[in-house]
């Protein structure tokens, strides 16, 4: 399976996001928009892994302790475009950093890591994509992009759980279905050891 941990998106959240990325889609030249249903904050992207590294990475998260991790919320840092320099391919938001993000994606790595991926070398920046470029993008446009993004007001993201989601491609966009999903600790509840 095609696979990746991720935080899924807070369902008010991606409500209140549909109508500001609907009216920037509508003003924006050619792009693939991500749907507001398949929002999601990526962790680690997997790659193609059997059903038995599926369980196995699973497994680590638990051994992990990731349902210990506190529920949180996170609030936008503004647009983002990857790569960085040159031709965008990539825009979106990007998301602060809370320490239960930081737990969770280090704790995804080090489970990645127990079945054979390599580590990753770059840091984590925690975002949304909205759109990939496959054709350029004027200047101009991108511009338009940065500063409607700039101007938005979302409330914050709540997540209390991440998953295991396998990823279908599909004609009519990417369909991801959660394979394993834990439950994080509320906020302020202690965990016995």
């Amino acid at each position: 399976m095609r696979a990746f941990l991720a935080v899924p998106a807070d369902p008010a959240w991606a409500e209140a996001g549909r109508t500001l990325v609907e009216k920037l889609r509508a003003s924006s030249p050619r792009a693939s928009w991500t749907k507001p249903e398949s929002w999601h904050l990526t962790l680690r992207f997997l790659g193609e892994i059997s059903d038995a590294d599926a369980a196995s990475f699973a497994h680590a998260l638990e051994e992990r302790r990731v349902g210990a991790v506190p529920a949180a919320e996170v609030r936008i840092a503004g647009p983002v475009a990857f790569p960085s320099r040159g031709r965008p391919r990539v825009l979106g938001i990007g998301l602060s950093t809370p320490a239960s993000l930081e737990s969770l994606w280090r704790a995804g790595g080090e489970a990645a890591r127990r079945i054979g991926l390599p580590p990753e070398h770059r840091s984590f920046h925690p975002h949304l994509t909205l759109a990939r470029v496959r054709d350029p993008w004027p200047r101009s446009a991108i511009d338009v992009f940065w500063a409607e993004v700039e101007g938005w007001s979302l409330p914050a993201w709540r997540f209390s759980s991440c998953a295991l989601f396998s990823s279908r491609l599909d004609p009519a966009g990417a369909v991801h279905t959660p394979v394993r999903t834990w439950e994080l600790t509320a906020a302020g509840q202690e965990v016995g050891a």
